[in-house]
């Protein structure tokens, strides 16, 4: 079943494939709940482990509809992954991968795949997607044109994601772990104009989470640093339309890895639906020319690839040094027991007129057409147009007492304001929020977000959802996470 929808032949089809594939493999989740939080030891064993998916094809990337073959990789595509396990034999893996909005269907098989090969029940596997514009669609839904989806090579990148995870079950090991943080300048709203005419735009005042949270891995018995877990929030758009590659992260990744032999780092991408990423020590500079931010005139008015791929290089060494920095410092000891948590909640959409899905299927956009022939033949069918949309929480929850380390995943593009208010609610807590993770339905904006309009207040249409968010969205994800990640008393 996951397999047939992750290779939908048709925007319809794979709706509906994701549908059905979420519903079954929700009922999974449930029936391999159990075995968490048991042990009462602290003591956890870690092993970390990566894997290069670079394309051996011509392939087209995702970001804005760049309908270009490319051959040239920039920075290595990669797979990489923690897996924790505690006394009790409960165990965690926290995936990274270097995609940008993988549907449901994506990661649902990965993690089918991972409980078939390794056991690992699918509530306790993260899996959160980079976000970086310059690779591969894995589906035929984020495709800008049917031809770009490789679905040969789809199937390779979850297999050697799933190998992976095996390669770090194979090093699980004693090991010590500890929170750290520090700052990086890298990210910067990109939301600027007043309600009703917002654009992209880098904007000083807006919300931003410039932190660098990170997680230290070091060995039990010798204390070598065997694995990073870095949390950043910035969009990777910086190397658009020159090359596949992993953006900014890569190079950081391959920055830190120099530095530290042996390790492997792990990049989560936190609540950047709303951020984008600046040279952190230019800030003036980029505020006058918005190179930088992706956008094709920033592409033509640097004429080459290089520059280009050096921006990228440049934000990554900028978010390595915040590592750097971070690592020297003592940070907060992070134990056992490991507790996993997953939800599904239903969010309530606006009602759209059928006069707009009309029109919308009356143009030739591949992405509005499609989405207004959609709902509009349900319509016509006389079929209900969904009020609601699935969405979906995960927690994990490290260590007992007052101060636990919680990890908190959402779904979506979401914006960064809901990392912070997470975080804030949970306190005295050590939480790290991730977007992108587990799939991406939409953007999750605010509630004065949705009011504000703009891209991403509208971008339901391109994520093949028949409606835009209420704004009561905000107050029932917030409580939702928190309830989740919060212990019971």
């Amino acid at each position: 079943m996951l397999r047939c929808t992750y290779q939908g032949s048709s925007p319809m089809e794979t709706w509906t494939l994701v549908v059905r594939s979420f519903l079954i493999t929700g009922c999974v989740f449930v029936a391999f709940g159990g075995r968490v939080g048991e042990a009462d030891s602290s003591e956890l064993k870690a092993g970390a482990a990566v894997r290069v998916v670079n394309p051996t094809k011509p392939a087209a990337t995702i970001g804005h509809r760049v309908m270009k073959l490319f051959t040239n990789v920039y920075c290595d595509i990669r797979v990489q992954a923690l897996v924790l396990e505690d006394a009790s034999g409960s165990r965690l893996v926290w995936l990274g991968y270097d995609f940008c909005v993988p549907p449901w269907a994506v990661v649902d098989r990965i993690k089918w795949l991972i409980h078939q090969q390794h056991g690992i029940p699918a509530e306790a596997v993260c899996i959160n997607a980079s976000h970086t514009h310059s690779t591969p669609p894995l589906s035929l839904w984020e495709a800008a044109d049917d031809e770009h989806f490789d679905a040969e090579y789809a199937d390779f990148v979850a297999r050697q994601a799933v190998a992976m995870v095996g390669d770090a079950l194979g090093r699980l090991v004693p090991a010590k772990l500890s929170y750290v943080e520090d700052t990086c300048r890298l990210g910067i709203n990109r939301r600027l104009g007043p309600p009703g005419k917002i654009r992209f735009g880098p904007n000083p005042t807006g919300a931003v989470d410039r932190r660098v949270q990170a997680i230290a891995v070091r060995s039990a018995s010798d204390g070598k640093l065997l694995s990073v877990v870095v949390k950043y929030v910035a969009h990777p758009v910086t190397v658009i339309g020159v090359g596949l590659g992993s953006d900014y992260p890569g190079y950081m990744r391959r920055l830190v890895e120099k530095r530290h032999p042996g390790t492997v780092v792990v990049f989560l991408q936190g609540c950047c639906g709303n951020v984008d990423s600046q040279v952190g020590s230019r800030p003036k500079n980029l505020l006058k020319n918005s190179v930088g931010w992706g956008h094709e005139k920033a592409v033509a008015a640097l004429k080459t690839d290089r520059p280009l791929r050096k921006l990228a290089e440049s934000f990554g060494g900028e978010l390595a040094e915040g590592v750097h920095r971070a690592l020297k410092k003592p940070g907060i000891p992070i134990t056992g027991p490991i507790e996993s948590k997953y939800a599904v909640i239903n969010l309530p959409l606006q009602k759209i007129p059928a006069e707009k899905y009309e029109a919308a299927a009356a143009r030739s956009d591949r992405f509005s057409d499609k989405w207004g022939k959609m709902f509009g033949d349900m319509l016509k069918r006389g079929e209900k147009i969904p009020e609601t949309w699935p969405y979906r929480i995960q927690a994990f929850r490290l260590g007992g007492g007052p101060h636990p380390f919680t990890l908190v995943a959402l779904d979506g593009e979401v914006f960064c304001e809901y990392g912070l208010n997470i975080g804030r609610m949970l306190q005295p807590a050590v939480t790290i929020v991730l977007g992108y993770s587990n799939g991406v339905v939409t953007y999750l904006p605010t509630a004065k977000g949705l009011d504000e309009g703009g891209y991403e207040a509208n971008a339901y249409r391109f994520f093949r959802l028949p409606g835009p968010y209420t704004k009561e969205v905000e107050q029932i994800v917030l409580e939702a996470a928190v309830e989740l990640a919060r212990p019971k008393p």
